[in-house]
């Protein structure tokens, strides 16, 4: 069980306050819960759990896929059309609340020189690190970022910091 620090906004979590969630709930009276990017201390281990003590700073990996289906046996679990995603409706409830129980396999202990305010932005982070990579970031390669959000953020922080760039960067 952890209980929760800190929680970022995402741009999925405006779209679902202010016009509901991207997975429509069965139930129309199912109440919905906000915020897959977060992190905090860890209160309460259950008897199988081997990696974490109460105490330890952790953030988590909000979509927990089924394991069992063909993208998750080829290790491309981010792609699994059964995951569980925070905050999607029925199953995940959002990280907006005090505390939260999540798969040890899918929580991370935080380094020590990282405080949770920083942990909660982890996820977001590791979108904008993985889109750098993915566009091959080299010196001299010309590169848009679009957005004005966390990740796009990110992206740029990405980009400067691949090996080998001048940190140049006009905005």
């Amino acid at each position: 069980m952890i209980k929760v620090e800190y929680v970022g906004i995402c741009g999925s979590d405006v779209h679902g306050f202010e016009s509901g969630p991207f997975i429509p709930p069965k139930d129309p009276n199912q109440e919905i819960g906000l915020g897959h990017e977060c992190a905090g201390t860890v209160v309460a281990v259950g008897s199988r759990v081997r990696k974490f003590k109460p105490g330890d700073r952790v953030n988590i990996e909000p979509g927990v896929p089924c394991g069992h289906c063909r993208y998750c046996l080829e290790g491309k679990y981010n792609i699994c059309p059964d995951v569980d995603f925070m905050a999607t409706q029925p199953n995940y409830r959002g990280a907006l609340t005090h505390y939260l129980c999540h798969p040890e396999s899918f929580t991370y202990k935080l380094p020590d020189n990282m405080d949770t305010m920083e942990g909660a932005l982890v996820e977001p982070a590791a979108v904008g690190m993985h889109a750098a990579m993915l566009a091959d970031v080299k010196p001299g390669k010309k590169i848009i970022i679009l957005g004005a959000g966390c990740i796009p953020w990110f992206d740029d922080v990405a980009s400067v910091q691949m090996p080998g760039s001048n940190g140049n960067c006009r905005r």
